[in-house]
């Protein structure tokens, strides 16, 4: 069994755009280079973060 790694398309590849997410089996990924990157989701994790950090040092500052 594979896993699923999400890539998104650089390139126009048959019907699909640039743009588009489409996921691609992990043992599959090289064939799509050049055609897409790959797509980490740790970074909407880090977004969410900022905003509470954010917060807290403008409490900080406020005292």
């Amino acid at each position: 069994m594979s896993d699923l790694v999400k890539m998104k398309l650089t390139f126009p590849r048959g019907k699909q755009q640039p743009g588009e997410i489409v996921d691609v089996p992990a043992d599959e990924v090289h064939r799509w280079k050049g055609f897409a990157e790959q797509v980490k989701d740790t970074p909407k994790a880090a977004t969410d973060k900022n905003p509470t950090t954010g917060s807290v040092q403008q409490k900080a500052a406020g005292k």
